[in-house]
């Protein structure tokens, strides 16, 4: 099963549930791949393999089969990224914004392997762009992180349409938005409460959900980020992590009824 994780607004936390979901995952025994599409290299960073032999890149201009580009880390497998795949993102886009006539290149390296792997987990750039587009056709569900203010309630509009737009133009016809997840969540903040409500109600009408288990703001995503680790290993029995945990462990159940 392939997941990619997306947002058009970038400090939701995307890569740090794309980092914790394939870790979480990988925990409970699952057998996952992570794939840094994102050019920032964040999560290629903190899995230490930024500077591996081969990268997606490699892989995207076939200078290295798909295989000889996965790392193999202690508990899953990561395949990184590289500052060069805003070039690539420049000879993906040669007509349009949402242009498919190049939209099968990850996947098509990605059915290669896609068999050894439970989960195959996907982070993203902060944007709606080609390599992004090249994630969701090869997926089977987005996940998207958000942050409960009115910035990310207008965005969603804008995943849907490019969603709605792949499976209407592709052969990819079963395209699902799995969640949306609420990250930096406070509580105690009344706007924050009103927005959840209205999110339920959006989500209604995208035909998904919104996951029960908020994740909390916490001072340990950018604690763990400084330190390129994963916050459910460095900090494992936080209040933050336990949400990431809750929301894992419903992720999951969603995805075994599915």
């Amino acid at each position: 099963m392939i997941i990619t994780i997306t947002n058009n607004k970038g400090g939701t936390g995307k890569s740090t549930t794309a980092q914790t979901l394939a870790t979480g995952l990988a925990l409970k025994g699952k057998k996952v791949l992570l794939v840094d599409i994102d050019p920032q290299c964040n999560t290629s960073n903190t899995f230490k393999v930024k500077n591996s032999q081969y990268n997606l890149l490699d892989v995207l201009t076939d200078k290295c089969n798909i295989v000889d580009a996965i790392n193999h880390k202690e508990y899953i497998d990561i395949i990184a990224s590289n500052f060069d795949l805003t070039s690539y993102e420049k000879f993906l886009n040669i007509d349009s914004e949402y242009e498919l006539t190049k939209h099968k290149q990850l996947k098509m390296r990605l059915d290669q392997i896609k068999n050894y792997y439970d989960f195959i987990i996907i982070d993203t750039a902060p944007n709606l762009s080609q390599l992004t587009t090249n994630a969701i056709y090869s997926s089977d569900y987005v996940l998207i992180p958000l942050l409960a203010d009115i910035y990310s309630i207008e965005g969603l509009a804008n995943i849907k349409r490019l969603i709605d737009y792949i499976t209407t133009n592709s052969d990819n016809k079963n395209i699902k938005i799995s969640g949306l997840l609420i990250t930096h969540y406070k509580a105690q903040t009344i706007v924050n409460q009103s927005l959840s409500d209205a999110l339920n109600n959006i989500a209604k009408q995208l035909n998904t959900k919104v996951y029960k288990n908020a994740i909390r703001d916490s001072v340990i995503f950018s604690d763990s980020q400084a330190s390129n680790d994963v916050c459910l290993l460095r900090y494992p029995t936080h209040n933050a992590s336990a949400d990431y945990i809750g929301f894992i462990n419903e992720f999951l159940k969603d995805m075994e009824v599915n």
